[in-house]
């Protein structure tokens, strides 16, 4: 008889789409972007822009993507943003502290720089306004634009540039915004309080605004780090439809695409389609899912990750039809996985059962062998405490001066090992005291950023970084000038040494 195993170990039956295709890339995909009509799908790494059709544009410190409605790309990088129409410039927007975090509607363009500023421009590369919002955090555009910062302050604004709306501030011990999003023409702020939260308040919260007045206020499921629609993704697993668990994950939502009684969600490897009730689909990509594009009517789906693993190559962009019909699967072989299945493991049913069996034999005469040596250590062990009883019996007292030098040797011996052996001392980061400064006539100052008072008495540090409030680094070394508008700024300065060993401090900037 011969016993099968019909599934590869840990394989389970689920439902999946298939995929319509792969698109390779040479190095890591920072963005993609698919038009409405869903004909041109774009990916860009850090310094090159391409398509299907080997059209390719190189930019350096490419952040971000997105189509316009005219049919028009917009690229952000590390010198602000640039328009191409079939991959040709077609006009420049500069940004000296580089742009970051696109967004666009098809028509306008918002985004912020690695200052936490925040800029809105037309589909022309004109200047509409700049919020005035500090350390922008997160962006959302609807029927406005809602930005959240550092601080927690949420507004809206006019694509006029007229604020009409700012949050009222949640409790008196401070609080954090963790995601915003829209649902038509109401704005959806999910916060948490610092530390222990007094009266009504609940630690975590999700409040729906419309025009102006509080509509409701729940307590959610968990911690909310992703919203679109009514789908409110959770950083302990799972996705909230309105009030409800809509479907339990293991893993943090990385993206929702809202799409009424159905989203799109972006989790660990995997994306899924659900819907109130359930999981209705999944598929797995190679690496973790990090970016989610798709056209008008989702029958193209982009999705893109890395395994973040510097050895492997780049992992595949990934086409399929969120349409197409699922089907149940134990392992889908078009899936990105790639994964051959395992041969069938075949055994002799009479070898299995036959009475002599040869490795169960050796085991016991292992376990034979290993109970023989216990015995004899047993003896062993036995004989030296004997032999060391028989020492201390035979010991005598020792003369006072015989202690002093033998108390000096030990010295000796002390001193020598610490001349050889240097105790480890770890650095201890210092970025300096907060600074507070006045502006020039054109709203900025020119601050210097400080960490040569880092405490580092063995000289271990080997590298230096100063990283801004949204995490990008803006220097390599102890001390650093740069150039603020006016506002508070949060800098951190993080030092390894040579032990690979990490240590911060961090400081605010106003500038008044």
């Amino acid at each position: 008889m011969i016993l099968m195993n019909p599934f590869p170990l840990g394989v389970s039956m689920r439902k999946s789409v298939p995929l319509l295709r792969k698109i390779a890339s040479e190095n890591r995909v920072v963005a993609i972007s698919v038009d409405g009509e869903g004909k041109n799908p774009v990916i860009a790494e850090k310094n090159r822009l391409f398509d299907e059709n080997e059209n390719v544009f190189d930019c350096e410190g490419i952040t971000g993507i997105k189509h316009l409605k005219n049919g028009d790309l917009v690229v952000s990088h590390k010198d602000g943003i640039t328009c191409l129409h079939k991959f040709k410039p077609v006009w420049d927007f500069p940004c000296e502290t580089g742009a970051e975090n696109l967004f666009s509607d098809g028509l306008n363009i918002v985004f912020s720089d690695a200052l936490g500023k925040c800029y809105a421009i037309d589909h022309q590369g004109n200047l509409l306004f700049m919020p005035d919002n500090q350390s922008t955090l997160f962006i959302s555009i609807g029927p406005q634009l809602a930005v959240a910062d550092e601080s927690g302050e949420v507004s809206l604004w006019s694509w006029s540039g007229e604020k009409m709306w700012q949050r009222p501030a949640r409790g008196d011990i401070g609080e954090r915004i963790t995601a915003i999003g829209w649902n038509n023409d109401a704005i959806i702020i999910a916060r948490e309080g610092h530390g222990l939260v007094p009266g009504e308040e609940e630690a975590i919260e999700v409040e729906c605004w419309r025009d102006g007045e509080l509509v409701e206020r729940s307590e959610p499921k968990g911690r909310v780090v992703a919203i679109d629609g009514v789908w409110l993704g959770l950083d302990m697993g799972g996705v909230q439809y309105y009030d409800k668990l809509a479907a339990e994950l293991q893993h943090p939502v990385k993206k929702i695409i809202d799409g009424g009684e159905r989203a799109l969600l972006a989790s660990w490897f995997h994306i899924y389609m659900v819907n109130k009730d359930e999981i209705l689909w999944s598929v797995e990509h190679q690496g973790m899912v990090e970016m989610i594009a798709v056209n008008d009517d989702w029958s193209i789906v982009m999705v893109a990750g890395e395994d973040q693993n510097d050895w492997t190559e780049s992992e595949p962009v990934i086409i399929l039809d969120a349409n197409a019909e699922a089907e149940s699967v134990a392992l889908v072989k078009s899936e990105v996985d790639d994964w051959a299945e395992a041969p069938p493991i075949e055994i002799d049913a009479a070898a299995l059962y036959e009475e002599k069996d040869d490795a169960f034999e050796a085991l016991m005469a292992e376990e034979k062998t290993s109970k023989t040596n216990a015995k004899e250590m047993s003896v062993l062990l036995d004989a030296l405490g004997d032999h060391l009883s028989a020492l201390e019996d035979d010991t005598h007292p020792i003369a006072e001066d015989e202690n002093i030098d033998l108390a000096l040797h030990d010295i000796d011996l002390l001193e020598d090992l610490d001349s050889e052996i240097e105790e480890y001392i770890a650095p201890v980061a210092n970025s300096g005291s907060d600074i507070t400064t006045q502006a020039d006539e054109n709203g900025v100052a020119m601050v210097i950023l400080d960490g040569s008072d880092t405490y580092d008495p063995q000289s271990r540090v080997t590298s230096w970084q100063w990283v801004n409030a949204l995490g990008k680094e803006i220097a390599q070394s102890s001390k650093v000038k740069i150039k603020l508008n006016k506002g508070v700024h949060r800098f951190e300065l993080r030092v390894k040494d040579s032990e690979g060993s990490w240590t911060s401090d961090a400081l605010s900037v106003t500038i008044e």
